[in-house]
């Protein structure tokens, strides 16, 4: 992007490439006017298109995203999806930004005729569908968007958006089978869950055939997007799990990385001293700290397993990939770098890995599993004193 505006002409098209810098709004939420060489300049009259979604708030341009997103729920989970959906507790915990004093003001698009378990048993029934043990008896939905776009849309507006949505479901699953659309206005943007039992056109449950894996779960957002797209034209498709590979590596490990290479020529010294000719206070020093990092080093096989598959994946996938981030490129150019950069910080973690793990290996496992475990209860008994 270029600092203030640039204009390049094709026809009737006129593209426009701005930054926050060059942009001052005189209404929120709204593109109205550019700031150019001190003068103000009214977008309107010059481009036949914007790209999508672009707010100016405070000073940021953000795209608006459809958001869909799908959860399978075996029978033992049903009723704790319905008790959140439908408010039923008396307390939420886990969700601070739930405020029952607005709980009145959510609302159904779809109302259940009873409690979700029993709906999701005998619509299964009136099927005439097997279920096993391990079946998927529901599918629990999450629609939304993003928080600025949708909280700027009136009440009635707000309602229209997640009606549309749930047509959206009907379609590709069956009006019957969908047991409860509720609204939350309760919490801190608008949202709805929407509940359906997976059942195939000829009555079979089959959660695999109507979405598949990761691979079906992107292409019905994929699909999700260019429906609701027809009607608001201002939002656009956040890049798919399966090409930001949303499957993290946990902060842990890194820091568990981090902190045993940094005291890796501390480590190495302590092993070279615990030697068969070595004895005494020496080889006592040495092993208390081996000690000290013992429950870390311990962990670093399975860790380094962990990222080396998830590597592994990364280049199986890279060619299909990289087709798939050509067709986003255009609208998701921010997010393509940052996923650059996450997968070189585990290409990073990976190295580090692989050279504490050559340097543990030459403690023999027995030895340092028995050091792990007095360390471990050496760092229990000081969280004790810690405690009185």
């Amino acid at each position: 992007m270029t600092r203030g505006v640039s204009r390049s002409g094709c026809g009737r098209m006129s593209i426009l490439r701005v930054t926050a810098n060059s942009m001052t709004s005189r209404k929120k939420g709204a593109v109205v006017c550019l700031k150019q060489d001190g003068r103000d300049e009214d977008l309107t009259g010059h481009c036949d298109f914007l790209l999508p979604s672009l707010i100016i708030g405070t000073g940021e341009i953000m795209a608006n995203y459809a958001i869909m997103r799908i959860e399978k729920r075996k029978l033992g989970a049903v009723g704790r999806i319905c008790k959140h959906n439908e408010r039923l507790k008396t307390e939420y915990k886990s969700n601070p930004d739930i405020d029952p004093e607005r709980s009145h003001l959510n609302y159904h698009l779809v109302t259940p005729k009873d409690n979700y378990r029993k709906e999701v048993l005998d619509r299964i029934t009136h099927a005439g569908a097997r279920m096993r043990k391990d079946s998927v008896a529901m599918q629990d939905c999450f629609i939304g968007a993003t928080p600025e776009w949708i909280r700027a849309k009136p009440p009635e507006e707000q309602r229209e958006y997640f009606e549309h949505a749930v047509r959206f479901f009907e379609n590709h699953f069956g009006k019957e089978n969908i047991i409860s659309a509720v609204v939350h206005m309760d919490e801190a943007t608008p949202h709805m869950h929407l509940c359906f039992v997976p059942l195939t056109r000829d009555g079979r449950l089959s959660s695999k055939e109507l979405i598949g894996g990761p691979k079906g779960l992107t292409k019905l957002q994929d699909q999700f997007y260019v429906y609701m797209q027809n009607k608001y034209l201002d939002i656009t498709r956040g890049i798919p799990a399966r090409i930001s590979k949303r499957t993290h590596i946990p902060v842990y490990m890194y820091k568990n990385a981090g902190m045993l290479y940094d005291h890796y020529e501390e480590i190495l010294k302590a092993i070279n001293d615990i030697g068969v000719f070595n004895s005494g206070k020496k080889k006592e020093e040495a092993i208390a700290l081996l000690g000290r990092y013992a429950p870390e080093m311990a962990k670093l096989k399975d860790q380094l397993k962990v990222t080396d598959e998830h590597i592994s994946y990364l280049e199986r996938t890279l060619s299909d990939e990289s087709e798939n981030l050509r067709f986003y490129r255009s609208d998701n150019y921010e997010k393509e770098l940052t996923i650059k950069e996450q997968n070189q910080k585990l290409y990073e973690l990976n190295q580090k890995q692989k050279q504490l793990e050559k340097l543990v290996s030459r403690i023999p496992p027995d030895y340092l599993e028995q050091i792990r475990k007095n360390e471990l209860k050496a760092r229990k008994e000081r969280s004790r004193g810690w405690d009185r």
